[in-house]
Order: structure tokens, then C-alpha cells, then sequence
């Protein structure tokens, strides 16, 4: 998985969330499903529309790990089983903005996921907690806010960011670089961010 950035990544309209990401060129790079019912956060990567050929799955590691997610570590694995890294919750601090690392397979942090503005998030929390007129003042506020996210390296140097795109639903999001992409961090970045959104996608 070698895509050329930018990437946008848009949720459909469905039942079950699906994911669908694309890159500069429009190309189709994955579909992106959750599994239902599942006590675990799960995710299934997909090459094609269909939904055939599964590329990758992403799973949160630990018993309830998906109800405790502000603790959990999703291990991102290719369909052969090899692992490609994992997303790693950082605590406490994901439930004030997200923070995240990216971990390469030998478990070692290869960048760190902050959002920008947190404060945004807690100010949506405080108007969507006033009944009925906050639900609506929210709705307003998602369209005209939305957060961004800086992805930077191990060198600490800003590598990627995350803009949430103006829209209705609050459903795309766009990746773009900020400096040259190694072949070497496209996959794991490109899964990895695709976690972000999924968790992400409710705020702002």
C-alpha cells in the first residue's frame, strides 16, 4: 500500500459504517468496514468495492477494549498475519483532545497524533449538553468547526495532517503531506489514520 497523497477518507450513508479512501488521483485505496456486535473494536481493509480481497484487519487488543478506548492499542495486521504496527491510545489525555502514537511492528512509537484545537471538543461537549436547543446549536457548530490533526515523526518534525472537511453529515476527512512520504510509512500511516478517523469522526 503505497498511495499518493492527499488522501480523502469519506464515510457512506449505511447501516454499518464504511469507509471508503481514495487518493490524489481519485483511485480507489481501500473500503474500510467495521464489524458489528463485536465486544472488540474490529475493522476490515479491503482492495475493491466488492469486498473480496482483504488486504488488511485492525483489532483492539484486550478484553473490552473497544468500551475502554481510551486505553486501547489497535494492532494493524495484513492478511498473511504480519504485522504492520498499531494505533496506541494515550490514556487519559485522549478523553481532554485526541493523542495517539503510531507504533511500528517492533512496538517503538514512529509518530504521535495530537489534535489541534481540544479545546473545540470540550466546548461542543458543554453546548450539546443543554437539551433540545444545545442539540441543535451542536449541529451548527459541527458544520461550521472542524478540527484538524498534526501527525508528527519520532524527530518530532510535522509530518501529516488530518483536516475534517465542512460537510452536513461531518463524514470526509483529508490527509495531506507536509513533507515527502518514505514507501516505507505509507501503509502504516494510511491504516493507522484510518483508525483515527473512526474514533474521531463524532468530534467537532
Amino acid at each position: 500500500m503505497n498511495p499518493t497523497f492527499p488522501l480523502t477518507l469519506e464515510f457512506r450513508l449505511s447501516l454499518r459504517t464504511e469507509l471508503r479512501v481514495t487518493d490524489a488521483q481519485g483511485q480507489l485505496v481501500a473500503v474500510v468496514k467495521e464489524k458489528l456486535l463485536s465486544i472488540r473494536d474490529e475493522v476490515r481493509v479491503y482492495a475493491d468495492e466488492a469486498r473480496r480481497v482483504q488486504t488488511h484487519s485492525i483489532r483492539a487488543q484486550g478484553l473490552m477494549a473497544g468500551a475502554l478506548d481510551w486505553r486501547a492499542r489497535r494492532l494493524i495486521r495484513r492478511a498473511d498475519g504480519s504485522e504492520v504496527g498499531a494505533l496506541q491510545a494515550q490514556g487519559l489525555r485522549t478523553l481532554w483532545g485526541a493523542s495517539y502514537e503510531l507504533l511500528g511492528p517492533d512496538g517503538r512509537p514512529e509518530f504521535t497524533i495530537r489534535d489541534d484545537h481540544p479545546w473545540l471538543g470540550v466546548i461542543e461537549g458543554v453546548i450539546g449538553a443543554v437539551p433540545f436547543i444545545g442539540d441543535l446549536i451542536a449541529a451548527g457548530f459541527d458544520y461550521l468547526v472542524n478540527p484538524t490533526y498534526t501527525v508528527t515523526d519520532a524527530a518530532g518534525q510535522p509530518a501529516f495532517r488530518v483536516r475534517k472537511r465542512r460537510s452536513v453529515f461531518s463524514r470526509r476527512f483529508v490527509v495531506e503531506e507536509l513533507r515527502p512520504v518514505q514507501p516505507e510509512e505509507a501503509e502504516l500511516v494510511t491504516l493507522g489514520l484510518v483508525q483515527l478517523v473512526l474514533r474521531e469522526r463524532e468530534r467537532g
